[in-house]
């Protein structure tokens, strides 16, 4: 009979079958455990002090120490105390010389509540730097996660492939022992040959793929390695809604409080730089001695600038950067907003994506182990066989693929809702 059918009718006799062993596998999952994106990450002490060690971070935290040098600055004022000592000689008609002498120490002084003003722009400077250490915290983390995951792939990329170059190099024992027996013409033993061929030179690839991306990320992130790929488990299908999700990751989001940070600071500056328009005054106190000391002055003076173009072009100047800070903000709320929509749309859509791609794999596994049974009982071709074999395969590095996507969706959907590696 396998003479006489052709090969598409034998295909199709291996499908039914192994019917039973694939019903269900379009409907079935794996075991419905929740999903530890923990267990295929980096350990979250290692995680956070590889955080700290970036030169990025390393930067920001710098930059706090300067916020606060900063405050100190403004609150002090920009200020100082001036002394003046002058010395003359004075010759009157008579003949005499007598000598003058005078001491002064002044000061000019905030009013109109610009030292309370300097004193906000100092608070608000350190808040920002803060901020802008916790943005970039964040960003790092997720450029290790991206890294991370990239790292995955190829260790999973080459997992399977090596797993396949054992099952072609058992079809080609068996292809070989059917030619020696003179089961099988030897052109199945050259297809085997080509086929473990084929695979290896992927294989190593994959092992060249596979060694440059652990090296990039040993030297991006000293501490972090990866062997070979963990158990990876099942991707979560989150009951939260998109709503809840957007407003997780919308209520503390550091680049939008940066931004509005930013515009709030901006606004402080521009009130600021508007007192200026009315000049501080000098305010200062002298003692002299005059023809020798025959005469003693004491008094107080107060200088007052008189306020030019110059000062309100100033104020003019600070009030647009100020708008425009706040246009940066709406900019930003925006961009933040589609972004978080995109990867809380991301999440939900990659794991119903794996879902599908999983009972592929499922089907094709099955179909793959009928075929090999089947070969090993002379029912079906080498050829048929392998093209088989290869459905199975790519049917498993998509489905692979596709959940390490999902999984990385989700966990840069905990990032951005700040569940995972925050700072705070």
């Amino acid at each position: 009979m396998n003479n006489i059918l052709p090969t598409a009718m034998r295909l199709a006799l291996i499908s039914i079958a192994s019917y039973s062993a694939i019903a269900g596998a379009t409907n079935v999952l794996p075991p419905a455990t929740p999903a530890d994106i923990a267990a295929i990450l980096p350990p979250e002490q290692v995680v956070r002090k590889t955080l700290e060690n970036l030169p990025q971070l390393r930067s920001g935290a710098l930059n706090k120490e300067l916020a606060q040098a900063s405050k100190q600055r403004l609150e002090a004022g920009s200020h100082e105390w001036v002394m003046r000592v002058s010395q003359a000689r004075r010759t009157e008609q008579s003949g005499d010389s007598l000598r003058d002498q005078e001491i002064a120490i002044e000061r000019p002084v905030r009013w109109f509540g610009k030292a309370s003003k300097d004193a906000a722009i100092g608070d608000k400077t350190v808040d920002l730097a803060q901020l802008a250490y916790a943005d970039s915290w964040h960003e790092a983390g997720r450029s290790l996660l991206n890294d991370w995951f990239d790292t995955l792939r190829t260790v999973a990329y080459r997992q399977r492939l090596q797993e396949q170059a054992d099952i072609t190099s058992q079809l080609r024992s068996m292809a070989e022992k059917r030619v020696k027996a003179g089961d099988a013409a030897r052109l199945e033993l050259m297809l085997a040959d080509t086929e473990a061929k084929r695979i290896e030179a992927q294989l190593q690839q994959a092992q060249l793929r596979e060694e440059q991306q652990k090296q990039a990320l040993a030297t991006l992130y000293s501490g972090l390695q990866i062997i070979d790929l963990p158990q990876l488990p099942v991707p979560l299908n989150t009951e939260q809604s998109q709503t809840d999700w957007l407003h997780q990751i919308l209520d503390d989001n550091h680049e939008l409080e940066l931004a509005e940070a930013e515009a709030a600071l901006s606004k402080l500056q521009a009130s600021r730089v508007a007192a200026e328009t009315m000049p501080d005054p000098t305010v200062g106190i002298r003692a002299a001695r005059e023809r020798s000391g025959q005469e003693r002055i004491y008094g107080i003076s107060i200088s007052i600038p008189l306020s030019g173009t110059a000062r309100k072009a100033d104020a003019s100047a600070a009030a647009l950067k100020s708008k425009m800070a706040e246009e940066k903000y709406q900019f930003t709320r925006l961009k933040v907003t589609r972004e978080a929509q995109r990867v809380v749309s991301e999440s939900q859509k990659l794991y119903h994506i794996w879902k599908t791609m999983y009972a592929v794999q499922q089907q094709s596994q099955a179909q793959a182990a009928t075929a090999l049974t089947a070969y090993k009982l002379g029912e079906v071709s080498l050829s048929d066989t392998l093209q088989i074999r290869r459905n199975a395969i790519d049917a498993t590095l998509a489905a692979e693929a596709a959940q390490i996507d999902a999984l990385f969706a989700h966990a840069r959907l905990e990032l951005d809702a700040h569940k995972l590696w925050a700072i705070d």
